[in-house]
């Protein structure tokens, strides 16, 4: 891909996790992104034009297929070596973080401790920008200034994310001799 289209594929994410107003948006939207990564990915390696390949491996992975859900492609794509152990397991973190989300409704927010602990486990996270649950706990001061530190939290914690999850996609998207 050149760098044209990867500084706008980029571009894209950041804008499209930038406009998630809540974590339960957020964490949706991260999830779609990396089903679109990943399908891109899959195509490439699998969809092929020769006949063989198509008529083998189309029906895998349509919407009934057996490589139809994410968690099962990012399997298969590790088990190819085109995926880093890191990037499956923060994968799988991120597919974990909006079931929980989703179940936790639309309320959930960014320093809840309970996806706040859940973040922290991503590794492309803590390699970035480690975030330490204290910082999410403000002194005692005006009210205006304790939600100008939430706030700072909320953000802090949002772009750490986008930019794992951007740093995560572009792995997705490297030239291997699969695709």
């Amino acid at each position: 891909m050149p760098t044209f289209s990867r500084l706008k594929f980029d571009i894209d994410i950041v804008e499209t996790l930038s406009e998630a107003e809540t974590a339960y948006v957020f964490f949706t939207a991260s999830f779609d992104l990396f089903e679109d990564a990943i399908d891109i990915l899959i195509q490439n390696v699998f969809r092929k034009d020769d006949y063989a390949v198509k008529y083998a491996v189309e029906p895998l992975l349509n919407n009934d297929g057996p490589l139809a859900q994410l968690a099962i492609r990012i399997k298969l794509l590790y088990g190819l070596g085109l995926l880093s152990q890191d990037a499956y397991q923060d994968i799988e973190k991120f597919i974990a973080l909006k079931t929980f989300v989703q179940s936790e409704g639309e309320s959930i927010d960014f320093l809840s401790p309970l996806l706040f602990e859940r973040i922290n486990a991503i590794s492309a996270v803590a390699e970035m920008i480690p975030i330490n649950a204290d910082d999410n706990q403000p002194e005692e001061s005006s009210h205006f200034i304790v939600q100008m530190k939430l706030d700072h939290n909320r953000q802090v914690i949002k772009s750490s994310l986008i930019l794992a999850i951007t740093e995560i996609i572009k792995e997705l998207h490297r030239d291997t001799s699969l695709s």
